[in-house]
């Protein structure tokens, strides 16, 4: 039995969103602002950390990786792994998913907003997480040499993250939305054969957890990840939130084109003008003319399409003029596309 709230109200957000995600018939296309939660359909909010943790060194989040904020950007990097030394878990404790505080905001975003779809993030996930415990290279290699440890390392890992998803259904969240890039600029990050022996399972068994609660299943990934596509819905993902979508154009097709004539209808997409090239390089003519593309291509009357109205705008790399214009273009096309 579901623990996830529901709504049924015609024009809900709750209702919106799972239509377009089902293939049920929207009343229009959802919309997501990252940064202003009053214009956005969907809510993200993440588990927080435990009353009263404080990092034991500065930079060290509760994980024990090491981050640096990339100056001008607002953004991240992690520049020490607690198990980069050696592929040994015998000293390592995981986080507590049950640690009291943990989800005092979440709670507090789900009184908020009433009637709006929230998806309860798990920030880094998967193998997103297992690079900052690890580290890229070690992770990549540990995945040929180390088998044994990297499968407990993920489930590690995975564990941590059942139990925050149980209590995410105990509090009203809609959907799990995982961040978790598996690709670069030019392919997926690991041999898609190790992907599927290692990785692709283990999303199968989350998605059944999730899906067990009346949860929805999305996943964030970043580069080209055209070559998992297929598993990744194999897997039971709802959505596949891919902000580069031209990263999968070829000489002979438009990546926009390709994700439609593809995968139209097997997913749900949540994208935006590619946050790469149009969206940093491109004019605002540009990215209105792209923002009709997406819609036209991957917009079906059934649903199939949610768009990220503001991307990019807290990189602080993106030119206000384009972001500006891509949530116009997108406000109009998600009020007028399904007519």
């Amino acid at each position: 039995m579901s623990l996830a709230s529901d709504s049924r109200a015609v024009g809900s957000s709750i209702e919106r969103v799972r239509r377009v995600l089902h293939f049920q018939g929207p009343d229009r296309l959802p919309l997501v602002f990252r940064s202003e939660t009053e214009r956005s359909d969907i809510i993200n909010v993440g588990y927080g950390t435990p009353s009263g943790w404080q990092p034991a060194e500065p930079g060290l989040d509760e994980w024990g990786s090491r981050w640096e904020n990339i100056i001008g950007t607002g953004v991240g990097q992690i520049i020490e792994e607690p198990l980069a030394a050696a592929p040994d878990l015998s000293g390592y404790a995981f986080p507590d998913p049950q640690a009291p505080g943990r989800y005092d905001e979440l709670e507090a975003t789900v009184a908020r907003f009433p009637g709006r779809y929230i998806a309860g993030s798990l920030g880094l996930s998967g193998f997103s997480r297992m690079m900052a415990l690890r580290g890229f290279e070690n992770v990549l290699c540990d995945l040929y040499l180390e088998r044994a440890f990297v499968e407990r390392l993920a489930d590690g890992v995975l564990a941590f993250e059942a139990g925050v998803i149980e209590e995410y259904a105990r509090r009203g969240v809609h959907g799990v939305w995982l961040f978790d890039d598996l690709g670069t600029e030019r392919g997926p990050m690991m041999n898609p054969a190790i992907f599927r022996q290692v990785f692709k399972p283990r999303y199968a068994e989350q998605a059944r957890l999730v899906h067990s609660y009346g949860m929805d299943y999305l996943l964030h990934s970043c580069g080209d990840v055209w070559e998992l596509i297929p598993d990744l819905i194999e897997a039971g993902f709802d959505l596949l939130n891919l902000e580069q979508p031209l990263v999968f154009s070829t000489p002979e097709q438009n990546g926009i084109d390709r994700l439609a004539e593809h995968f139209g209808g097997k997913v749900c997409f949540c994208t935006n003008v590619d946050s790469q090239r149009t969206l940093i390089k491109g004019t605002p003519e540009e990215v209105v003319a792209e923002a009709e593309h997406i819609v036209r291509a991957l917009a079906r009357p059934e649903g199939g399409l949610i768009l990220l109205a503001d991307c990019g705008k807290d990189h602080h790399i993106v030119p206000a003029e384009n972001v500006a214009a891509m949530a116009e273009a997108f406000v109009r096309l998600a009020n007028s596309s399904l007519r």
